[in-house]
């Protein structure tokens, strides 16, 4: 959590105590007053190669089909695995400081700023998606449907 703040800091993003559970995308619009496109999702993806941190905007899904073109076989990461691959539960998983390969949807940048998780259920990170992908060193590919 403190590497995550020292992060944050690093980058000029904001970390918001929310002080109850925000899991979807619907709490955490109501939470902030964000657009549900300024939400993003951080999802982790076990693909046949590797495991992949994969980033969308609130209003998107994930095409499997896409990321199988790029990376093989892909499914989502169970809860246990998301937590040994990242640190953080479901839900909690932030955009940035996370040891995998990572993959944002062009359409996250095209906000001013984007809310994602904060490190944990009852915070959340307040970011400029451009700095996702420099901090991640981030690939940027359309992986929504």
């Amino acid at each position: 959590m403190e590497k995550l703040e020292e992060i944050a800091k690093e980058l000029g993003a904001e970390i918001l105590e929310v002080g109850r559970p925000v899991k979807t995308v619907e709490q955490a619009t109501r939470e902030t007053g964000a657009s549900p496109k300024q939400v993003i999702k951080s999802l982790v993806i076990i693909s046949e190669k590797e495991a992949l941190l994969v980033i969308v905007d609130g209003e998107s899904r994930v095409d499997m089909g896409k990321l199988e073109r790029l990376f093989g076989k892909c499914r989502f990461a169970k809860p246990e695995e998301v937590k040994e691959l990242t640190g953080y539960e479901v839900g909690g998983v932030p955009p940035v400081g996370i040891p995998l390969r990572t993959i944002v949807d062009p359409k996250v940048l095209e906000n001013e700023y984007v809310i994602g998780g904060g490190g944990a259920i009852d915070r959340l990170l307040r970011i400029e998606p451009r700095k996702i992908v420099e901090y991640q060193n981030a690939e940027v590919i359309d992986v929504r449907k």
